[in-house]
């Protein structure tokens, strides 16, 4: 090959190395990250719970503060700028089970003995979409989806459990890079038909029922765009 083809070619792949890293480094402007910590109330949920020589009972999860933190990015469609949203978030409920006593049923354990610690961990991947109000650009009301795990843990053993979730809420925006977000959300899980202990101290306690532990979250965060 002659040296004026290898300058040639050396030239080309210059210039395809350059074209590669300027679409790339404009995708990645392009994109608008998000990151929001967020507190809130958790609503609802309540267990099956077996001992043994004793017939079933329920326990109702408390009504607790929840906090995490969710991060994520902007993309546009087809018919908005930056109006899609994948994020990952965390969420943290530390609760208690609150025995659910029924006057015919004898009672398991005593009402002061059993309020074990319940610490539910919610790993969520989201999916958002969100509008503009033309009247006030400022707010951006949108809905959510959610896939993800929840981890149960209590005094005797932990397990994970799936979970999914959808919501809906509103941000305002006020300046470009910082608003808020207020979100009510649907956050079910699904418990499988599987021993898991709770508590041995008063006698072995186990969760035994499978379908839905039913839970309602409203939240509050600063969110930050950059």
């Amino acid at each position: 090959m002659s040296e004026a083809s290898c300058t040639t070619q050396v030239i080309k792949e210059c210039c395809r190395v350059s074209v590669i890293l300027l679409v790339s480094f404009a995708s990645a402007h392009g994109q608008r990250y998000e990151i929001t910590p967020v507190v809130g109330a958790m609503f609802g949920g309540t267990v099956k719970l077996e001992q043994l020589a004793v017939p079933n009972f329920d326990a109702h999860v408390e009504d607790s503060l929840s906090f995490g933190v969710a991060g994520g990015f902007r993309y546009d469609a087809d018919d908005c700028d930056a109006c899609n949203l994948i994020e990952f978030r965390w969420l943290r409920q530390n609760t208690h089970l609150e025995l659910r006593q029924d006057p015919l049923v004898p009672t398991p354990v005593a009402a002061s003995a059993f309020h074990p610690a319940v610490t539910i961990d919610r790993f969520l991947g989201d999916f958002t979409r969100e509008w503009t109000v033309q009247e006030a650009k400022m707010l951006r009301p949108f809905l959510t989806a959610s896939l993800g795990a929840a981890r149960l843990s209590t005094p005797e053993s932990s397990a994970t459990r799936f979970v999914f979730g959808i919501g809906a809420g509103v941000k305002i925006f006020p300046k470009r890079h910082w608003g808020f977000r207020f979100q009510v959300e649907y956050l079910p899980i699904f418990m499988q038909a599987e021993l898991q202990r709770v508590v041995c101290n008063v006698g072995c306690v186990v969760v035994l029922n499978g379908g839905l532990m039913n839970q309602v979250e409203l939240s509050v965060g600063p969110a930050f765009r950059f």
